[in-house]
């Protein structure tokens, strides 16, 4: 089951484009919160490093504060299905079992 991506026109372009002017003050807030994001998610990673190689250092699972307990760093399996395996090896399979999902995507774009 192959699906094509639709090939759009200039006209399409045009049709499907619409001026969000009135939004101009949303669309700067929402790129302020997405550099506030990127420089959080940067510093949530680093934080939990550290922690975490403190808690593999101990050979723990847990780590308190005062006593109490306050993250824990647990280490399991996941079992997964792998997708490219199976339709390298079984195509009709993984043909009869593909599903089509629409979805939808915001995305900020670069001005």
């Amino acid at each position: 089951m192959k699906h094509a991506t639709p090939i759009r026109t200039n006209e399409d372009a045009e049709r499907l484009t619409r001026s969000v002017d009135a939004f101009a003050h949303l669309v700067a807030s929402l790129r302020r919160i997405k550099r506030k994001q990127a420089k959080l998610a940067e510093e949530r990673k680093q934080h939990e490093a550290v922690i975490k190689a403190a808690l593999v250092a101990a050979d723990a699972e847990v780590g308190t504060v005062n006593g109490v307990p306050v993250v824990s760093f647990v280490r399991s399996l996941k079992v997964a299905l792998d997708q490219g395996t199976l339709k390298d090896r079984y195509p009709e399979i993984a043909e009869e079992c593909a599903g089509i999902t629409e979805v939808a995507t915001f995305r900020l774009l670069n001005a």
